[in-house]
């Protein structure tokens, strides 16, 4: 299974979910996930990096790992 990093991964997941929003007058201040993500370290170019991505399956497996769970919370803040 190929892994994005987390940063790129949470990225796309923002973006997604502002996406869906729908009309431009509506404005997100703040947004919290609970997700279940799959992850990994891998050495790329002598470092380490957190990798991680969304299960492709609802359906595991006896073989698949169960998924970590990640919360993220993004909150619009104002600027120094």
């Amino acid at each position: 299974m190929h892994r994005r990093e987390l940063s790129d991964m949470l990225t796309d997941v923002a973006q997604a979910v502002l996406a869906g929003a729908g009309t431009p007058a509506v404005r997100t201040t703040s947004m919290e996930l609970a997700l279940p993500v799959d992850v990994a370290m891998e050495s790329r170019h002598g470092e380490l990096v957190l990798l991680a991505e969304l299960p492709r399956f609802v359906y595991r497996t006896s073989f698949d790992l169960p998924p970590s769970r990640l919360r993220v919370m993004w909150v619009e803040r104002d600027a120094p």
